[in-house]
C-alpha cells in the first residue's frame, strides 16, 4: 500500500511545522467516530502527519488542530446542532472541520481536496456566502497556520500602547504566509482572514 513507502517530504515539513506547537502521533482511521468514511486526505495526514491537541497562538484567538479521535465531536456546531442533533441544512456530507479559529471552521471538501473558509473576512457566523476555497490542501492550510504561529511568537510585544497590532507585526505574517503561498495577494487576504486586517 501506498503509505507503506513513508511520508512525502511536503508531510514531513508539515509534521516538522506543528510539532514545534504539540504533541505527534501516527493515528489510524479506526480513531475516527464519523458516521462516513474519513477522507482519503486526512487518512494521510493523520497517518504520516498526526497532530494530537495542538494549539497555535496568533492575533485573537489560537488556531487549533485536534486529535483523529476528537475530530468527529468537532464537527457539532456546523454539520449537526449540538442542541438537537438535527442536521444543518447548509453543510454539505462531503464536508469535514479540520481546524478552526474560534468559531470559524477550516473546512475539507472531500469532493475537491481543498480547504474551505468564510468568504471574506466576516467570519463564519456573520456569512451572507458560501465558503469559499482557500488553501489548495490540508497540508498547504496546516503551514500557514504554523508560518502565521512562528511569525506572531518572534513578537514580544506586537501591540502598540493603543493596544493596535503594530504595522511590522502584520507586515512579518504576511512575509510568512507568502513563503507558504507563493503569492503576496493571497497571503494578504488570508491574514486579513486571521484577524490582521490592516494587512497590505
Amino acid at each position: 500500500m501506498a503509505h507503506l513507502a513513508g511520508p512525502t517530504p511536503e508531510l514531513a515539513a508539515v509534521r516538522q511545522a506543528l510539532s514545534v506547537f504539540g504533541p505527534m502521533s501516527r493515528q489510524e482511521p479506526l480513531d475516527w467516530a464519523g458516521e462516513s468514511p474519513l477522507a482519503p486526505e486526512l487518512v494521510r495526514f493523520y497517518r504520516e502527519v498526526g497532530p494530537e491537541w495542538i494549539e497555535i497562538d496568533t492575533a485573537g484567538l489560537p488556531f487549533l488542530f485536534f486529535p483523529l479521535e476528537r475530530l468527529w465531536d468537532e464537527q457539532a456546531g456546523y454539520r449537526w446542532n449540538p442542541r438537537t442533533g438535527a442536521l444543518l441544512v447548509d453543510w454539505n456530507d462531503e464536508w469535514t472541520v479540520v481546524a478552526k479559529q474560534g468559531p470559524d471552521p477550516f473546512i475539507l471538501d472531500g469532493l475537491t481536496g481543498k480547504i474551505l473558509t468564510a468568504p471574506g473576512e466576516d467570519g463564519w457566523e456573520d456569512r451572507l456566502e458560501e465558503p469559499e476555497p482557500t488553501f489548495g490542501s490540508v497540508e498547504e492550510m496546516a503551514l500557514a497556520l504554523t508560518a502565521t504561529g512562528t511569525a506572531w511568537a518572534r513578537w514580544d510585544d506586537p501591540f502598540d500602547e493603543d493596544w493596535n497590532l503594530r504595522p511590522e507585526t502584520t507586515a512579518s505574517v504576511v512575509e510568512a504566509l507568502e513563503s507558504v503561498l507563493g503569492d503576496h495577494a493571497r497571503a494578504v487576504s488570508v491574514a486579513r482572514k486571521f484577524g490582521y486586517f490592516a494587512a497590505v
